[in-house]
């Protein structure tokens, strides 16, 4: 017959239990801690290129170029400005799930994962917003869904302000068919009933995601994305604005401030569209050219454009360098839930 085994058995039992569960979490965080760190240089090496190649075209097409600091620094603002805009609608998207966070952390979140758009691809956008967003309690895939729908109404949201912007000043009747064109096969990607079977097809091959794990999209959300992208896209328009004055004395007329701001949301968004060149590179400044040439001038418009998408990333990098050094205090609720092992 067995003896039961005895209390320094039991106890020993349950130290091992316990040292092996810290040993296993500590091997997790040390290969998280090398992902992040890869990752991190991986967007640092892209975001580098990125800035020497247009920092290249830039001065090959600017020659001796004149350049007004304090617009530059007022466009770069405006820029941050729209983003923060479309980062309140993504934290919208969040409130609208199982797992919503707070304010501060999802806009920090949107913010500092702009980076990854610069690796092509820009699937690192999402792999990046989702490791920012589930230590304050975010469920992954629903912060992936929500990164999704978010950057998808951004875009339609984009379309239609584009269109608006070329009817208003109509220079050129092509960028309204595309704008328009966008704007129906965005919405009807957006809608409330047509993303879920969407995001169905695309959770088919991860196991355990299922309609729980989606946001509670409906008209209202949808609207109020639009008008969040609205108000963005008219910001990043006018940081365009300010780079023209920026690098011409002479600057763009008001009444050309639609066709600007149409061009830029344009561009954005046909740059969003070619999903495998970093950051929309190339596609995104030539349509810049293209729609502000009737406007500004063939050369002017070429170093706007290109001055334009330097002053954004220098823009991206300071931002995410900041947040970065500012992580909000992750609530208690959340790190009680963490398990061990």
């Amino acid at each position: 017959m067995m003896k039961p085994p005895g209390r320094t058995s039991i106890l020993a039992t349950t130290l091992r239990q316990r040292f092996e569960a810290i040993s296993r979490l500590g091997k997790k965080r040390s290969t998280k801690l090398a992902l992040k760190t890869l990752l991190g240089l991986l967007v640092l090496w892209t975001v580098g290129r990125h800035v020497r190649l247009t920092w290249t075209r830039l001065h090959e097409q600017g020659g001796a170029l004149r350049v007004e600091p304090a617009w530059i620094v007022a466009s770069m603002g405006l820029y941050l400005a729209g983003l923060t805009v479309f980062g309140v609608f993504f934290d919208r998207v969040m409130k609208a799930s199982p797992t919503p966070v707070r304010l501060g952390p999802a806009v920090r979140a949107y913010l500092i994962s702009h980076l990854g758009k610069y690796v092509p691809g820009k699937a690192l956008v999402v792999v990046m917003r989702v490791g920012l967003m589930t230590p304050y309690g975010a469920r992954a895939a629903t912060a992936a869904f929500a990164t999704l729908y978010e950057t998808l109404v951004m875009m339609a949201g984009g379309a239609i302000v584009a269109t608006l912007g070329f009817l208003v000043a109509p220079l050129e009747w092509w960028p309204v068919l595309i704008g328009a064109s966008l704007s129906v096969a965005l919405l009807i990607v957006v809608d409330p009933k047509v993303f879920p079977k969407i995001s169905a097809l695309v959770s088919v091959p991860f196991k355990g995601v299922g309609p729980d794990a989606l946001p509670r999209f409906s008209r209202r959300l949808l609207a109020e994305g639009l008008l969040y992208a609205v108000g963005g896209w008219i910001l990043l328009g006018f940081s365009q604005v300010a780079v023209v004055y920026a690098v011409t004395p002479a600057g763009v007329p008001a009444m050309r401030w639609p066709l600007v701001i149409g061009s830029v949301a344009l561009a954005t968004v046909a740059g969003f569209a070619v999903a495998i060149l970093p950051g929309g590179l190339g596609v995104r400044e030539g349509f810049l050219m293209a729609t502000l040439q009737p406007a500004l001038g063939a050369d002017t418009a070429v170093v706007a454009a290109l001055a334009l998408r330097l002053t954004w990333l220098i823009g991206e990098l300071l931002v995410a360098a900041v947040l970065s050094l500012v992580r909000p205090r992750i609530p208690a609720v959340v790190l009680t839930e963490v398990p061990v092992s």
